[in-house]
């Protein structure tokens, strides 16, 4: 039996039984953290991973709510069927996707896979440490004929943090004024409680990238997909209502490469795209006002990275330019020439929370990004495409609502928006879904039904719409290549347990 046949079967049977269980079961909560504090998982959800007050308030005192589990494993499986519409290549006339793949598809059209299992692990260690700990493989195809380039079947480091707390009361009462905090965690923004930042915002399924998309993103935004930063500080909740971050982040090499396993404690091993590696440490901040009234909660804030990364392989810079996703570029070699990264952000979120019927929530955030590329410059020029400039601004918009009937049937929507300086080179011009107008600017909706027949199992369909891709709606890269053939269709199954 062929592993793509026994993928094929492997998923057929999770999604079987997944089928099976939550038809026939009673709702309960069974992950690691429901176990730990007695709570089903409405109390920190409003539908996994969005936190309620309770879950923020759960993961700001180091998930140490609650009894120490004995066995704290919990566990989650991904997979999708998905339909990307057909666009072709002027240059050729091919298709650019096809049913069976072929040499000249970027992805099949139509497609399924298991999009990515993940163990998760922690939670109270002692009544003042926590942790949550998550290791995924990724992204392997399991449709007869499909062409998509597999993932990293064997477990790696996914979203990881510790804890220590300590909180301050005035009165010795159950309830603190402050909670003091020091974090390690290895993803900017996954340390955050609000459902705007990077690491949380919508939509929250890993779906596998299909057909070509933005070629830009902010730094934040940690577009190589890696966990190859270690981020170290500390935080202040006060009053519940008033909240404070600091963080420096580095390379996750050396002693702090644990929070990068499974990818190697080096440069070589870090998998990463060019110019993508911290140098030093890099400051993270975060300030935020919440309130909560009845079933209500509301927050504002301002969050921002700055990063130095190193000039890493300018010899992968060719293959940056021609890949859309960009491939990985392993880190070979490292020169201290540095390019900069000064990203600002604001954001919001507002929830109703009180479930019986509606559950509603909206959230949002724009990212201002300035960067100085002198560094990569060079690495262009020598590739003989240099860069049109060095200074670059990139711009990012996320909004999205959320609204749930009965905990069971929900709807999301949400609109995203690029806009920022142009650079053909930078983004991909003369190739397969790059820029023909050298532009990064783009925009699309995505729209998202859920049914959870049960707390901890989610059935999706996702529609996504661009009307415009790196510059332009129709041949925006120059090949023939349309917006709108980038649209997908996507059904999905997220199951945790």
């Amino acid at each position: 039996m062929t592993f793509r046949r026994i993928a094929g079967w492997l998923a057929t049977t999770v999604a079987a039984g997944a089928v099976w269980i939550g038809l026939s079961a009673p709702a309960q909560a069974i992950p690691v953290f429901a176990r730990q504090t007695g709570h089903n998982c409405q109390a920190c959800h409003i539908s996994y991973p969005e936190l309620t007050a309770y879950g923020r308030e759960f993961k700001l005192n180091g998930y140490t709510f609650g009894e120490a589990q004995p066995i704290p494993l919990a566990a989650a499986i991904m997979g999708e069927v998905d339909h990307l519409s057909q666009p072709t290549d002027a240059a050729s006339g091919a298709p650019e996707c096809s049913s069976s793949g072929g040499s000249n598809s970027h992805v099949p059209c139509n497609h399924s896979q298991l999009v990515q299992y993940s163990v998760f692990f922690g939670g109270r260690l002692s009544e003042n440490l926590g942790m949550f700990g998550q290791m995924s493989g990724t992204e392997f195809p399991i449709a007869a004929g499909g062409s998509a380039p597999p993932g990293s079947f064997a477990p790696t480091a996914d979203n990881t943090e510790v804890r220590y707390v300590h909180r301050f009361s005035t009165d010795g009462g159950l309830e603190p004024d402050a909670v003091f905090g020091i974090n390690v965690n290895n993803n900017p923004t996954m340390q955050d409680v609000w459902n705007a930042v990077p690491a949380w915002r919508f939509p929250w399924f890993p779906y596998m990238a299909a057909g070509f998309g933005p070629a830009a993103a902010p730094y934040i935004d940690n577009p190589s997909g890696g966990h190859n930063k270690v981020g170290m500080g500390a935080y202040l909740w006060l009053h519940k209502t008033w909240y404070a971050e600091l963080e420096l982040y580095r390379a996750a090499t050396g002693v702090v490469s644990f929070f990068n396993w499974g990818n190697g404690g080096t440069l070589a091993n870090m998998g990463d795209q060019p110019s993508d590696v911290l140098k030093g440490y890099n400051p993270y901040y975060r300030l935020a006002w919440s309130h909560d009234w009845g079933y209500n909660s509301i927050e504002v804030g301002l969050f921002g990275l700055n990063a130095k990364t190193l000039n890493c392989n300018s010899g992968g810079v060719t293959a940056l330019m021609t890949g859309n996703p960009p491939a990985p570029i392993p880190c070979a070699t490292a020169t201290d020439a540095t390019n900069k990264y000064t990203d600002t952000a604001i954001d919001f979120q507002y929830q109703y929370n009180k479930g019986d019927p509606w559950v509603i929530s909206a959230a949002g955030s724009y990212i201002h990004e300035k960067a100085d590329l002198s560094s990569l410059a060079v690495s262009y020029a020598a590739a003989g495409t240099p860069l049109s400039v060095t200074s670059h601004n990139l711009n990012e918009l996320n909004i999205k609502g959320t609204a749930y009937y009965n905990r069971m049937y929900g709807v999301s929507l949400g609109y995203s928006m690029l806009s920022g300086t142009s650079d053909g080179p930078l983004y991909g011009q003369g190739g397969d879904g790059g820029s023909a107008t050298g532009s990064p600017a783009s925009n699309w909706w995505t729209l998202e039904l859920n049914y959870l027949p049960m707390q901890n199992l989610r059935f999706s369909v996702l529609y996504q719409n661009f009307s415009k891709i790196n510059g332009g709606g129709s041949n925006f890269d120059g090949l023939g290549n349309n917006a709108s053939g980038q649209n997908r269709l996507t059904g999905a199954i997220w199951w945790v347990f």
